[in-house]
């Protein structure tokens, strides 16, 4: 009687492996049906993931045989179930009591911990030493901001003088021109002398009237810079996807289908990766940029306006 009781329950145990591996598979083959609804192929999760597109067949095939360790298998399965929002309880608990019988040889390593060392007494000396070596080190670094403040007022006061000497000079040649003025309205003097004077005039004028000019050009150039907004587009030809920082921001991620558009407006740059780069157009404030589709997936593009054409 006990040798029959034995066989029929290595009878029980031989039965229950396929029904144990079927079942893996077909919670696997629910992870494969998911993903094929949310329209995402095995490249874009890998690129999401970054989880090498071998490990995830393995697992869609329910095939733990063909991916890393049981333990580091059912990490990444536990992260493929949660990006596809799967059910917990359903699926991500299940698969992970088969991974576990699968791996029954399982064992937590304990690492045996040395003892604390026992807390020194404390060293009176050593600490007044310390405490007099930061005051000593306060006073240098303050001596030194001294010095190097007033070789820098002395500089100062060097480049004021040069400044007032050359107003000085400008004031005296505009005195000595309108000295040359008066004279000339006073005395006849030839055609020639008053031609001349007005050349001089003339000169002095138009420079006044460029510097005026270049001064306002550059002022409405750097208000138009801080004020106008950069508003980014994104236009897909065919399905893809795309994550964005605005402005530093928290990355977010879209899902783009076919001749849709997605818009955004930041201050100052974007952080974009493009899961396609070949079949969208990047428009930066209307006018389109050129973009790298050397490959298929374009990370972390810095975009700002120093890329408007």
């Amino acid at each position: 009687m006990p040798r029959n009781t034995t066989e029929k329950n290595d009878q029980e145990d031989k039965n229950s492996f396929p029904q144990e591996e079927e079942s893996l598979q077909s919670l696997c083959q629910q992870i494969r049906e998911k993903r094929i609804s949310k329209k995402l192929s095995l490249e874009s999760v890998s690129g999401h993931l970054h989880i090498a597109t071998k490990i995830l067949k393995a697992i869609e095939d329910g095939k733990p045989e063909n991916g890393p360790t049981p333990v580091f298998f059912r990490g990444l399965v536990r992260t493929y179930c949660q990006f596809l929002e799967l059910d917990k309880t359903e699926i991500i608990d299940k698969i992970d009591n088969f991974l576990k019988v699968e791996d029954p040889s399982e064992r937590l390593n304990i690492k045996n911990l040395q003892p604390v060392a026992s807390i020194k007494k404390p060293q009176p000396i050593r600490n007044i030493i310390t405490i007099l070596v930061i005051l000593l080190s306060g006073y240098l670094i303050y001596s030194f901001n001294s010095m190097q403040k007033s070789f820098f007022i002395t500089e100062d006061n060097a480049t004021n003088q040069k400044y007032v000497a050359e107003e000085k000079a400008i004031i005296k040649v505009k005195k000595t021109v309108a000295t040359k003025i008066q004279e000339t309205a006073n005395v006849d003097k030839s055609f020639t002398e008053k031609m001349e004077l007005k050349k001089e005039l003339t000169v002095v004028t138009n420079l006044g009237e460029i510097k005026t000019e270049t001064a306002k050009s550059t002022e409405k150039k750097l208000v138009t810079n801080l004020l106008e907004p950069l508003t980014l587009e994104v236009e897909a030809i065919e399905g893809t996807w795309v994550s964005i920082s605005v402005d530093g921001k928290e990355i977010k991620d879209y899902r783009l289908e076919a001749d849709e558009i997605h818009q955004w407006e930041a201050k100052e740059n974007y952080l974009l990766t493009l899961g396609n780069s070949q079949v969208v157009r990047v428009l930066l404030n209307g006018r389109e940029i050129e973009t790298n589709r050397t490959n298929h997936l374009l990370r972390d593009w810095l975009v700002n306006a120093n890329l408007m054409p």
